[in-house]
């Protein structure tokens, strides 16, 4: 018989639970991080994070709630700026899986496509992503039971012609 297929003891059936509510706990973080970053502008993407917490793209890398703010208000007003001002996006996430790496602390890896087209959805012409990369994360769960991110990492793999403000930026201007 095939492994996965013979009857599950209770000690297995319980820990498939922990697997699917982990899996479902930090699928549910990722999925209402990109929301808020595609339909409010990010603006409170750094609720999600610890305090200390990581946002890096590449080799940009945003440290602390107040960093992670000002990269999304940068975004917002770039957006405003510039021919960009009427985006589209949607940031898509495949292929996640999760393992626990203690108590109150686990990893999620995954896939993650970055869509972007000018004016409102819907938008009438489509481009391929402008950034596919592989998510390296590490969540911490906090006192009231909430998961955050610690370290929220994107390593590009693909890269479109255009290339995204999460790589293009530097604050230090």
């Amino acid at each position: 018989m095939l492994a996965g297929l013979r009857p599950q003891t209770g000690t297995e059936m319980a820990a498939v639970a922990h697997d699917l509510v982990l899996w479902h706990g930090l699928y549910d973080l990722e999925v209402r991080y990109w929301y808020e970053v595609d339909c409010n502008g990010g603006v409170s993407a750094h609720e999600f994070y610890t305090p200390d917490g990581i946002f890096a793209v590449g080799d940009n890398e945003f440290r602390g709630n107040e960093r992670i703010r000002e990269f999304y208000a940068w975004r917002g007003r770039r957006g405003m700026e510039t021919v960009r001002s009427l985006r589209t996006t949607r940031h898509l996430i495949s292929n996640f899986w999760v393992e626990t790496a203690g108590e109150r602390e686990a990893k999620a890896f995954g896939v993650i496509s970055f869509l972007d087209g000018a004016g409102r959805a819907p938008v009438p012409e489509s481009n391929p992503p402008v950034l596919i990369a592989d998510l390296l994360n590490v969540c911490v769960r906090d006192e009231d039971g909430a998961w955050r991110f610690k370290s929220h990492r994107l390593r590009p793999i693909f890269m479109g012609a255009e290339v995204p403000l999460s790589m293009a930026v530097d604050l230090t201007r």
